[in-house]
């Protein structure tokens, strides 16, 4: 490994940063330039960079934020609707134990410090499996566990079944016995308008803008990478799942349920449906995207999943930078 440089990946360079994506053990849809224009199409606040770390040969590591300034400042953080952004480094090539980590540290050294560099303010959400963070930590950066859920899609539908909790299976067959029309779309009018309402029952204004939405259920760079399934009474929608699927992964994307059905178990019958069409496939696993909200993460254990952590990394490049955001939160929570 030669000397290493720390850039912007230029656009003619998309495909070669997708290749790196596909084969690094932390790759991820939402770090491939197909998600970069998802975004960009929906954003007017800022932009989502690729930043390699190169060497002679070519891209050994990189990072994927959402840049955008904010008071004067220019800040990298995890944009909506993205689960998980960050670090990649490259695959593990076979060398000893104590190369790999020699090799990965000083990839994570220099992109730590294009981050502190360039940024005044980081946060990031990375994906599951960046295990070796030291480097993180000794640069300053305070990590947060995070928690999802995967349930293996190896298996077939029917060994999910008796895997269920009780309850999950008295919910499907209860809205099995609703006879809801199962389709493959939405309107993307009709479907942000359910989001909406989702939102606005736990007393919330929904953080996702229609621009957004309508990018990630409509956009057509994400057609080979998205898979809708909906559930229709009387040609009204009642609930939708939309699904993102990478490298033999599929992720809960974005889901929401009419508030007046949320009794009928049409939420747990979609996910039922989403396993008999993917279990025991070509599909290795399915990411729940998420376990962090209590409420949320009750509902996705009754499918009996697995706990998998990641790390969110954020670094204050001013002590007042930290007090505005504690007091920017302390604002919300009133």
């Amino acid at each position: 490994m030669g000397k290493l440089l720390v850039r912007i990946v230029e656009p003619h360079e998309y495909d070669t940063w997708d290749e790196f994506v596909g084969r690094s053990p932390q790759g991820t849809l939402f770090h491939t330039s197909v998600w970069k224009r998802v975004i960009d199409s929906s954003s007017e606040a800022g932009h989502l960079k690729l930043i390699g770390c190169f060497d002679d040969f070519g891209l050994l590591g990189g990072c994927v934020l959402f840049e955008r300034e904010r008071f004067g400042h220019l800040t990298g953080v995890t944009p909506l609707l993205t689960p998980y952004v960050g670090i990649l480094l490259d695959i593990d090539v076979g060398e000893k134990l104590s190369d790999r980590i020699s090799r990965d540290t000083e990839v994570l050294d220099h992109l730590i410090r294009h981050l502190l560099d360039n940024y005044e303010y980081v946060n990031l959400i990375n994906p599951p499996h960046l295990e070796d963070v030291r480097p993180l930590v000794q640069a300053g950066f305070q990590l947060v566990p995070r928690f999802t859920y995967y349930l293996n899609l190896r298996l077939p539908a029917e060994e999910h079944w008796a895997r269920f909790d009780g309850s999950a299976r008295r919910q499907i067959k209860k809205a099995q016995r609703e006879n809801f029309d199962l389709l493959a779309h939405v309107h993307p009018a009709e479907g942000y308008e359910l989001l909406t309402r989702t939102y606005a029952r736990r007393g919330e204004n929904c953080p996702v803008s229609k621009e957004l939405f309508e990018a990630v259920v409509g956009h057509e760079g994400l057609r080979e990478y998205r898979e809708i399934i909906a559930a229709y009474l009387n040609n009204q929608l009642i609930a939708y799942i939309v699904l993102l699927k990478f490298r033999q992964t599929l992720y809960y994307g974005i889901a929401a349920t009419h508030p007046d059905y949320l009794s009928t178990g049409v939420s747990s019958l979609l996910i039922w449906e989403i396993l008999q069409q993917y279990g025991n496939r070509e599909w290795r696993e399915f990411d729940f995207v998420g376990a962090n909200i209590p409420s949320i993460a009750r509902f996705k254990e009754n499918f009996n999943p697995r706990l998998q952590m990641y790390f969110q990394m954020e670094y204050f490049g001013h002590a007042y930078l930290r007090l505005g955001k504690t007091l920017l939160e302390r604002l919300r929570s009133t």
